[in-house]
């Protein structure tokens, strides 16, 4: 993403008569980041990269088991292990517009 940000040094911009809804814009929308697009995108493309794989392997012996969720530290780990991640990924995005 840092890359990407000292090469293309852009950002989202959503132009003015842009249909959103079927209603077209009056003004032009910018501030959103090209590092939250990239983000965004890299998270969908890394999810069906998974659902494939996951779907690819079901019918063989290496089929993808997970575990079951059984307990209530389980359930707080894996909720907090998911804040921290999510919250690494917008620092990191937030410190681009200071590098960039």
């Amino acid at each position: 993403n840092i890359f990407m940000g000292w090469i293309f040094r852009t950002h989202v911009t959503v132009a003015k008569g842009t249909l959103v809804g079927g209603i077209p814009m009056e003004k032009d929308l910018h501030g959103c980041p090209v590092g939250f697009a990239l983000t965004a995108m890299q998270q969908f493309v890394s999810f069906f990269c998974f659902l494939i794989l996951f779907a690819a392997l079901y019918a063989t012996p290496h089929k993808i088991k997970p575990k079951r969720i059984s307990s209530m530290k389980e359930v707080v780990s894996i909720v907090i292990f998911g804040s921290v991640f999510a919250m690494n990924i917008a620092l990191n995005n937030f410190s681009l517009g200071y590098v960039s």
